[in-house]
């Protein structure tokens, strides 16, 4: 067996399998158990009402046009239920899912600077982060914004390394940034000029940026927010388009003003700094070991005679930490607002592990991180045997179960094997154990979180959007349209689809509408318009939702 490990070569193709594997593990399961949350109704509703309408250049929540954010999730939320031929929460959450693996492989194949098990490292440290598991397997902008961002520069740094001309090193990122623009608008671009030009500066090569490349791929990231958002303007208000640009201006620079108390909160600003650590997670340990003298001391003798690579480790550094700070220093700024600079500390540390650095770090460290990682193990694997007992069966259970027995191969030799991974070039130094059986111990977490908790907290609570919907539609004929009056909007909207109506004054209403949602607070001035010529409707039920916002169900 000794002879046949020694064999074995973590090849870029056998790290993009693990690393599929392993977000397969983490991203998958359970991804459509649970409810839609938060703002992700909002983020759903839009995508059903282009499925619906045809309309696929103003994103709408209830009948008002959305405008908050560009449509790029929209779009693809739209296109992935149409894909599964329904709308439902697997679907709508399927894209910020792919977008985390599309950007792990990434950083496997555009990271070859960093050698196969630099890749891998990075890869790991990018999908067992407590930030990407809870994002990736949400309808949230922040995955596709962050895959989308972190592309692009993997782009830029892999174009420096092999020294390409000024056109690739431009224009390669520029559509992955500019599909960024239509998915959160331009703050990405602070973290990729923020390292980018880091890097170029220590590079001694900041006259780059005044290339022509430079200035078209400007041009063609601006370029792809201007073709949505000027037609969306007109078709929004043809007789005022500027009055939209004028709310997405304000939209934008809100978040760097102190002008309203709505949104700044001293003691909130004041704990983004530690806020942005946590983002981190687990890894957050680990961050200054980039900075530690013996480690960039090894760093730089491994690296030798490629000043390219070193000014990428260089600047990357820095750029991260400035960035970080303009962010957290904003008066509206939040931790989330560095999401997109995920990607950076990940390949920083995976380069500085992959050739040995970590030996020279702080003797407690991968001594307390092996005890952690014994306790963790011990718990997932008592916790094991729940999944059959307690996780209702379902067509997925097998392919959990086959998971799980990898999982623990894969555990027993990391840990009791160590000499034929060594022999194969793969860095198995205390730290890199570590990580690993980290990884793979929040893999099986994961697993067993979604297919036993999440479904039955789902369930335990009643005031959730999905039953309260269901409460209401069951109340009225089946196949019958529901008129709902929009006040602000409530995520339960989109569990009355596709039976919803929307209308803000009952003018609106056709002659055929019979049943009405209205907000309690308005339901008196409701019954009494004139529009009901002295036969007012009736009041038949009344529901609350999960913030006590109460609602009344009438019937003409």
């Amino acid at each position: 067996m000794g002879t046949a490990a020694s064999q074995f070569r973590l090849t870029r193709i056998r790290a993009c399998v693990l690393i599929t594997l392993l977000w397969a593990g983490i991203y998958l399961p359970g991804l459509g158990s649970v409810q839609l949350e938060h703002e992700e109704p909002r983020r759903a509703l839009p995508a059903l009402h282009m499925l619906a309408s045809g309309d696929w250049l103003v994103p709408r929540v209830g009948s008002e046009p959305y405008l908050r954010k560009p449509p790029l999730l929209n779009w693809a939320i739209a296109l992935s239920c149409r894909i599964a031929g329904a709308p439902n929460e697997w679907a709508v959450r399927l894209p910020s899912a792919l977008s985390t693996l599309a950007l792990a492989l990434t950083i496997v194949i555009a990271g070859a600077w960093l050698g196969p098990e630099g890749g891998f490292l990075a890869a790991v440290f990018f999908l067992v982060n407590f930030t990407m598991i809870e994002t990736g397997r949400l309808a949230e902008l922040e995955a596709l914004y962050v895959a989308l961002t972190g592309i692009g520069l993997l782009l830029w740094m892999a174009a420096w390394m092999r020294d390409a001309n000024p056109w690739q090193l431009w224009l390669l990122p520029a559509p992955f940034l500019g599909l960024g623009m239509l998915t959160k608008g331009p703050t990405h671009l602070i973290f990729y000029y923020g390292v980018t030009v880091a890097v170029l500066a220590y590079g001694k090569n900041l006259r780059l940026l005044l290339h022509p490349a430079h200035w078209l791929a400007l041009g063609l990231i601006i370029g792809f927010l201007g073709c949505w958002a000027v037609p969306c303007s007109l078709a929004v208000n043809s007789d005022n388009p500027m009055g939209v640009w004028r709310f997405w201006w304000g939209q934008l620079a809100s978040r760097a003003s102190t002008g309203s108390e709505e949104h700044f909160r001293l003691g909130i600003w004041l704990l983004n700094g530690p806020q942005t650590l946590k983002n981190f997670l687990p890894w957050t340990l680990l961050l200054p070991l980039l900075w530690r003298k013996e480690v960039i001391a090894e760093l730089e003798t491994a690296l030798g005679i490629n000043p390219r690579e070193y000014s990428i480790f260089r600047g990357a550094r820095w750029g991260m930490v400035a960035t970080c700070l303009l962010m957290v220093l904003l008066p509206k700024g939040s931790p989330r607002y560095i999401y997109p600079l995920i990607v950076v500390p990940c390949l920083l540390l995976a380069r500085a592990l992959s050739v040995d650095g970590s030996r020279k770090c702080p003797a407690w460290l991968p001594a307390i991180w092996e005890r952690v990682n014994v306790c963790l193990l011990a718990v997932t694997s008592v916790a094991i045997p729940a999944i059959l007992f307690f996780a209702p069966y379902h067509r997925g259970v097998d392919f959990v179960l086959a998971l799980l027995v990898a999982s623990a191969v894969w555990f027993l030799f990391l840990s009791r094997n160590a000499q034929p991974i060594a022999a194969s070039g793969f860095s198995t130094n205390r730290l890199v154990r570590c990580a690993l059986i980290c990884a793979g111990t929040t893999a099986l977490a994961m697993i067993e979180i979604t297919a036993t908790v999440r479904p039955r907290m789902d369930l335990a609570n009643s005031n959730k959007a999905r039953p309260l919907a269901g409460a209401i539609l069951k109340a009225i004929p089946s196949a019958t349209e529901i008129w709902v009056m929009e006040e602000s909007y409530r995520p339960f909207w989109y569990y009355l689809e596709p039976r919803a109506r929307y209308f803000v004054r009952t003018s609106q209403l056709p002659p055929e509408a019979d049943y009405f949602l209205i907000p309690a607070s308005r339901t008196s001035a409701f019954v009494r318009d004139p529009k009901w010529n002295g036969v007012p409707p009736a009041i038949l039920k009344r529901f609350v939702d999960n913030e006590q916002k109460a609602f009344d169900l009438v019937r003409k």
